[in-house]
């Protein structure tokens, strides 16, 4: 469990990384500021979901897809809440929970995709 929740503290490390270098949106994009940490909030919470998904995954040994559908709802759940769909009528709720499992599934590789070790500062350089 612990490395589950060490991806979960390096992705929001990578997150809070990448925020100075989405100042230039505000630059370019006036009033993108709230946007962005309203993104990246969802985002952060996309990941919580996905590695609170990983532990009971873990504690009841399911396979990854049925850890998918764990995560599904949800990521759904974060996104109705979320501003890309408020004040949006769902007119398609199968090809919104279609998106919602491709978001959790694509959160999982990301998160997976990490070095449990932490962040590693690599020279591409040399």
């Amino acid at each position: 469990m612990k490395f589950l929740s060490r991806l979960k503290d390096i992705f929001l490390k990578g997150l809070a990384i990448a925020q100075p270098f989405l100042g230039i949106t505000q630059w370019t994009i006036p009033s993108s500021d709230k946007v962005v940490q309203t993104i990246s909030q969802d985002l952060a919470q996309i990941a919580d979901a996905i590695v609170d998904a990983e532990r009971i995954g873990a504690a009841m040994k399911l396979p990854g897809a049925q850890k998918l559908q764990v995560a599904t709802p949800l990521v759904a759940d974060i996104i109705l809440k979320s501003s890309i769909v408020a004040n949006h009528k769902i007119a398609d709720p199968v090809l919104f929970n279609e998106g919602s499992q491709d978001i959790a599934n694509g959160m999982a590789k990301v998160v997976n995709s990490l070095h449990p070790g932490g962040l590693q500062v690599v020279d591409k350089t040399a």
